[in-house]
């Protein structure tokens, strides 16, 4: 599911929760639209993306899902050595 605006989806990823507990880590190559991610182990959502390009809100469970995929090498073929 992609929302630009929907704030409980956000439900603590904007709060003061303990940072020790979880991670958000930008990955900036062009300080543009930098893709980000935002976990954390006391809530259910993982937050992809940033206010310009739009957020995608997923269950633990299905980033789990997609993270094991990307593991195995299942979408290596689609991309480019070297690329950017």
């Amino acid at each position: 599911m992609t929302e630009k605006e929907h704030p409980e989806y956000f439900e603590g990823h904007q709060r003061n929760v303990n940072a020790s507990r979880g991670i958000q880590r930008t990955f900036c190559k062009t300080c543009k639209t930098c893709p980000s991610v935002s976990i954390h182990e006391d809530l259910d959502n993982v937050i992809l993306g940033g206010r310009e390009e739009g957020y995608t809100v997923w269950k633990k469970g299905h980033f789990k899902d997609m993270v094991e995929d990307i593991k195995a090498g299942m979408f290596d073929k689609f991309i480019e050595d070297g690329d950017d």
